[in-house]
């Protein structure tokens, strides 16, 4: 596919987007009846069993919102055709434009419309950092190509004790937030009475928790090996995740493992791989 091509194909899914922005706006019934289409899509999911995005339905609709929102920089990219660097900014600023707009047309008809506008923007916005984050990654990568000495000396210090850390949460004979849940299901209820999104709630943290957990895991892999081996940091974070819910399947009966778990992990890997290339492009070009 030409560069042509990819920017005209680009171009008609931002007009797609367009359009359902003004559907949005002016034909009652549209937002509820996207609404009701991936609550079906969802429920299909969860009936997969094993753990399968058993999460709150409000959080699984949040999850949708920032996985749409997370290619709206690199497309403005596309169809701007920038290689400049200094134009992830203004892409970042032109995507949460975006999305506040977005917000803005699916509260138009709710209910609570200040909720609504909170919840869906809350959401986009997470998916337009991400989605920098993707876009500097993407004009980082060049530079970052090889990892340097500096960078695998600091990688392995740390990979020691990032190892043992995970190999300490991931076989602990019970879960490992036992301890603190009452605490944090306070904490939550006290965020959200204080303007949080409702869809913050305790799945919403625990996943959250499960991403933040693997990002050094991409992040490692990066600093070790180069961008031009960035897969290894997203394939063996999803390999690694896969083994230790299978551990816990088989030997740690008090643990819980589940399909979200993997995916959250993985997550987290590919987040650390897009910001292990960021930083080691940028320290390369110091």
């Amino acid at each position: 596919m030409t560069t042509a091509s990819r920017t005209t194909a680009v171009r008609i899914v931002l007009w797609a987007a367009v359009g359902l922005l003004v559907a949005l706006l002016i034909v009652p019934g549209t937002e509820d009846g996207l609404r009701s289409a991936l609550g079906r899509a969802l429920a299909a999911l969860r009936a997969l069993g094993h753990g399968t995005l058993d999460v709150d339905p409000g959080f699984a609709m949040a999850m949708v919102v920032t996985a749409v929102t997370v290619p709206v920089p690199v497309l403005l990219a596309v169809v701007g055709r920038a290689s400049r660097p200094g134009g992830v900014r203004q892409r970042a600023v032109v995507s949460c434009l975006l999305v506040l707009v977005l917000a803005a047309a699916a509260a138009v008809h709710a209910d609570g419309r200040w909720d609504r506008f909170r919840d869906v923007a809350t959401a986009g916005l997470v998916g337009v950092l991400l989605g920098s984050l993707l876009d500097a990654a993407v004009h980082a990568r060049e530079r970052a190509a090889h990892a340097s000495v500096r960078s695998k000396r600091v990688a392995w210090t740390i990979a020691g004790l990032y190892g043992l850390l995970v190999v300490l949460v991931a076989t602990w004979g019970t879960p490992v937030d036992g301890g603190i849940h009452p605490w944090l299901v306070r904490a939550i209820a006290a965020g959200q009475r204080l303007g949080a999104p409702s869809w913050l709630g305790y799945s919403a943290v625990e996943f959250t928790a499960n991403v933040v957990f693997f990002a050094p895991f991409g992040f490692l892999a990066v600093l070790l090996l180069g961008a031009r081996r960035w897969w290894v940091g997203m394939l063996g974070g999803f390999l690694v995740s896969c083994a230790i819910e299978t551990t816990q399947a088989l030997f740690l009966p008090a643990r819980f493992a589940s399909v979200d778990d993997v995916l959250a992990n993985t997550s987290g890997a590919v987040l650390g791989v897009l910001l292990g290339v960021v930083v080691l492009g940028r320290a390369r070009q110091a």
